[in-house]
């Protein structure tokens, strides 16, 4: 018979710090591409098409390219270390975004798309390694099973809210911009509470 719950499970030291710090880099990741598909959208209902395919190859392409990298990272240096400097990265990402939100052409914006795949690509070998590191064997399929539906919410709610917002600041791109470097900083000080942890390798 299984033992415990999922309260217990976000109260182990530092796991509901690395549950916010994952929901929060995933929210983001969906909020920004949706809002560049929306300004690609626009292009394309203006002729200039080509760009909304592209989006999600850009997004996905540093996974491909870099996750075996990043996997390695993860092994030689302190997770806890990668996941807070991949927060640092999202930070700047999201300054890179802004900037290209205020200067308007869209290929500022992929390029920010392509930046965030690649911060996907480095959190997510460190994101499922920490795991066993941090918490009881016990706590191991509550733990995991939190973090992927904290992986979905996040995805139904960058996406749905991204289009929201988009529709009622499209005109305002810069605001979203800073509302994106909001979430990324409190992205990153949520980070600072997950629990330190030895190198593997």
């Amino acid at each position: 018979m299984a033992h415990g719950n999922y309260s217990e499970t976000l109260r182990q030291p530092g796991f509901f710090s690395f549950f916010s710090t994952q929901f929060l880099g995933a929210f983001n990741d969906n909020f920004l591409k949706m809002v560049v598909s929306f300004v690609a959208l626009n292009l394309a209902a203006n002729n200039s098409d080509g760009y909304v395919e592209l989006i999600a190859f850009l997004f996905i392409l540093p996974s491909a390219l870099f996750s075996g990298y990043a996997g390695h990272l993860a092994d030689v240096y302190s997770k806890r270390t990668i996941l807070v400097a991949v927060k640092v990265f999202e930070i700047i990402v999201m300054i890179l975004a802004l900037g290209a939100f205020i200067a308007g052409p869209i290929q500022p914006m992929l390029a920010a798309v392509f930046l965030m795949g690649l911060h996907a690509a480095f959190f997510s070998p460190a994101k499922y390694g920490i795991l066993p590191e941090m918490l009881p064997e016990k706590e191991l399929s509550r733990g995991n099973g939190l973090l992927e539906m904290s992986t979905f919410m996040a995805i139904i709610l960058g996406t749905s809210l991204g289009g929201a917002i988009f529709k009622l600041w499209k005109d305002q791109l810069p605001l979203i911009g800073l509302l994106m470097i909001a979430i990324a900083v409190a992205g990153y000080y949520t980070s600072l509470g997950i629990p330190r942890v030895p190198p593997s390798g």
